[in-house]
């Protein structure tokens, strides 16, 4: 995965960047719809609007974090690609997720009904029972 061309792009439907994992919500919806619709790559350490690369301070305990909050809160169960990359005197955390023959996926704390997310253009949306179908 080349850091430097994901840099060069704006976010939208298959790409969206997180400063850190602060509030792993919006991380978490972000993986759910994208492996609801056509699939993404999350980078965490990039802030958002000015794509300024922030890093995470100590990459392979934010790897672990990550990989457990996938496994812990999302149904069924998804299995991205999680690569740590360098940049300048830092890391940032890429998550490459595929679209899924399992959809629809959910998040478990908000259950199976209204826990399902899809990307539209650079934002997550619920999916209602129409779309859930």
């Amino acid at each position: 995965m080349d850091l430097l061309d994901l840099l060069k792009r704006s976010e939208g439907k298959t790409l969206e960047f997180k400063r850190d994992l602060s509030s792993s919500d919006g991380a978490l919806k972000t993986i759910v719809a994208f492996a609801n619709t056509a699939g993404g790559t999350l980078l965490i350490g990039v802030e958002d609007r000015s794509r300024n690369v922030r890093g995470v301070a100590d990459p392979l305990d934010e790897e672990e974090r990550l990989a457990n909050l996938i496994s812990d809160r999302i149904s069924p169960r998804l299995v991205p690609e999680i690569e740590i990359l360098p940049w300048r005197q830092t890391q940032v955390l890429a998550l490459q997720v595929y679209p899924s023959p399992s959809r629809p996926h959910h998040l478990i704390r908000e259950g199976a009904g209204t826990g399902v997310y899809v990307r539209v253009g650079s934002t997550n949306r619920r999916a209602d029972a129409e779309l859930i179908e």
